[in-house]
């Protein structure tokens, strides 16, 4: 049953519009960040305690994403919306402040609270608004609300850089922002409460013998797992592209992650209606070993034409995997535990942004180049299309 509409056919309801504008403010606030390393190492962090300092805002979401996740209902949800926002707030304005490893620290614990609080409860409003027909258009719309800041944010941060000084005092220019998300809130309670009364949604919480018989199944785990690799793969490209393409001299990192960005959300608009109507575990199989060798060849490229090419199909390779992933856990998932599947997906996502970090941190200590990192990473959406291709025979 859908949340917010009768019409089990429509998809851009004027409700589902609005989480989509709180979901790209809510990534707004995580691709701001796509310079952390190079900021921390201007600072003289050594190489490894960057690792630490960008992998702990994932980290907390690592955390508490499963001990919150079974709490999360869809009429508490636009309350944790509110108190996630601003503790999201407050952490964009400390960074100006912080000015130690622990303070750091601690203002990216912070910041990965006040985030996985956010995503998690609109992961769950989302779910519960999906038309079952649409299921990978709408993963596809909010993945596209959650990447285009990564197109946006970038090239912006790079002209705004010079004139504000530094990156923490963009941080803090982007926190009031936020107030725009907390201003749609009350419509949203609303909405919600009238479709409790009409029994349109599903309020029920998930029991522990539900959770435990979903974890118990082969299918489950199969996509945590090739999810959980495949955003592991991706930290290399988002956090340490910048410092190949600087060695490299050829190409800007804003227009990479623009052009990435772009084939991303390209594919999704011009395909969406594909994600529903392809075999979804081939298409995780095809798809997942195209990125692999796209990752791989990132260590090869040197000349800016290639790198662009190369941009592009990252982003169509990511703009095709993501949703497919995410709608097919939705299908094998029964109603009452698709949130709680989703926002396990998160967490798996979770893992690899701190993972990904930690792994790469390590090996540029061991003395590894950051072009072979590439390399390295390109094994994780490998297995992860053998692990989704796999589910094709069930």
């Amino acid at each position: 049953m859908l949340l917010f509409s009768k019409n089990d056919n429509s998809l851009f309801s004027p409700e589902f519009c609005l989480l989509m504008g709180v979901t790209f403010l809510a990534f707004c606030n995580i691709s701001l960040f796509y310079g952390l390393n190079d900021y921390l190492k201007a600072n003289d962090i050594p190489s490894f305690w960057r690792g630490v300092l960008i992998g702990l805002e994932p980290f907390t979401a690592l955390v508490f994403r499963p001990l919150i996740s079974p709490f999360l209902t869809v009429r508490n949800s636009v309350s944790v919306v509110a108190a996630a926002l601003l503790i999201l707030m407050s952490a964009l304005f400390s960074y100006s402040v912080a000015d130690t490893l622990w303070t750091l620290a601690i203002v990216r614990i912070a910041h990965g609270l006040g985030f996985v609080l956010l995503v998690s409860a609109l992961a769950m409003l989302l779910v519960a608004s999906l038309p079952p027909d649409r299921v990978g258009q709408g993963f596809g719309v909010f993945a596209i609300a959650g990447l285009l800041p990564y197109a946006i944010l970038p090239p912006l941060m790079e002209r705004l850089l010079p004139l504000a000084g530094s990156e923490p005092r963009i941080y803090a220019m982007f926190a009031p922002v936020l107030l725009l998300a907390l201003a749609s809130l009350p419509y949203l309670r609303k909405r919600i409460l009238q479709s409790e009364r009409d029994n349109i949604a599903e309020f029920r919480r998930p029991t522990l013998a539900d959770i435990r018989a979903d974890l118990r199944e082969p299918g489950v785990g199969r996509l945590l797992t090739a999810n959980g690799l495949l955003f592991t793969a991706t930290t290399v490209v988002f956090f340490f592209m910048k410092d190949r393409l600087v060695t490299l001299d050829t190409l800007n990192a804003g227009l990479f992650f623009s052009v990435s960005t772009a084939g991303t959300i390209g594919v999704r608009v011009f395909c969406g209606k594909l994600l529903d109507k392809m075999d979804r575990f081939a298409m995780l199989l095809m798809v997942l070993l195209a990125l692999a060798t796209v990752i791989a060849l990132f260590s090869l490229a040197g000349e800016a034409s290639t790198l662009l090419i190369l941009a592009g199909a990252y982003g169509i390779c990511m703009g095709l995997a993501v949703p497919q992933l995410n709608a097919a856990m939705f299908e094998i998932s029964p109603p009452q535990l698709r949130g709680f599947n989703i926002n396990l997906m998160l967490f798996t996502m979770d893992s690899g942004y701190v993972f990904g970090p930690l792994i790469a941190g390590g090996l540029l200590a061991m003395g590894t180049s950051t072009a072979h990192l590439f390399v390295w990473f390109a094994v994780c959406p490998l297995l992860g299309g053998i692990l989704a291709g796999s589910l094709r025979r069930r």
